[in-house]
């Protein structure tokens, strides 16, 4: 009989741990995705958005949507853009970004994969380095935030000051604001609306 109690307790211990590691130890993956942006990223967020006049809301819910408040971040090879980059190179297509034929040339195979990978805490593609400046890796180092968060004020940067919140994570997501037929045309239909629900609990600490 103590032997089973025993055997018991030890199976309602496992289940209750299981329980408490998938889903962050204790909180819901949305609490633990929160409290490692905030753990990971959100001093430097903060600093960096005070600086430049930016909603540092906006970027703590991208840290999470986009790398789950992981540091360092993992990279993300993105096989669609691969596939336009090499059609730049081969003459096919004309452009891709800043990105000519003639750019292509010289690029090795490695470099097009690490042109066609996102990189860093707000998974910017490595394409967006050319016009940054900067070797791929810096998006993955201690200067990620502060390089991520300059390329968006560049990119979208005015949509930001106006909060027009909506396009700018549209804009982010797929490289272009909403389209006038207002077709959301992000891998995840509801990115846009979970970004701005993430904003709000953000802003709420």
């Amino acid at each position: 009989m103590k032997y089973k109690y025993l055997l018991g307790i030890s199976f309602l211990f496992l289940i209750v741990w299981l329980i408490w590691y998938k889903t962050g130890g204790g909180w819901g993956n949305q609490e633990y995705g929160i409290w490692k942006v905030n753990q990971n990223y959100s001093p430097e967020i903060r600093s960096e958005c005070a600086s430049r006049g930016l909603p540092p809301a906006y970027f703590q819910a991208l840290v999470f949507l986009e790398s789950s408040g992981e540091r360092p971040a993992k990279t993300r090879f993105e096989s669609h853009v691969y596939e336009q980059l090499i059609s730049v190179k081969t003459g096919s297509r004309e452009r891709y970004g800043r990105l000519t034929s003639k750019n292509m040339q010289v690029l090795s195979d490695e470099t097009i994969r690490k042109l066609a990978t996102s990189w860093g805490p707000l998974q910017i593609m490595g394409y967006h380095c050319v016009p940054l400046g900067i070797n791929f890796e810096e998006l993955q180092g201690e200067e990620a935030i502060r390089l991520s968060i300059q390329w968006a004020e560049k990119s979208y940067g005015e949509y930001l000051r106006r909060e027009d919140f909506q396009n700018a994570f549209h804009i982010h997501n797929t490289g272009q604001a909403i389209p006038e037929s207002g077709k959301i045309l992000t891998y995840d239909p509801n990115y846009i609306e979970k970004g701005l629900a993430l904003m709000k609990k953000f802003e709420s600490q």
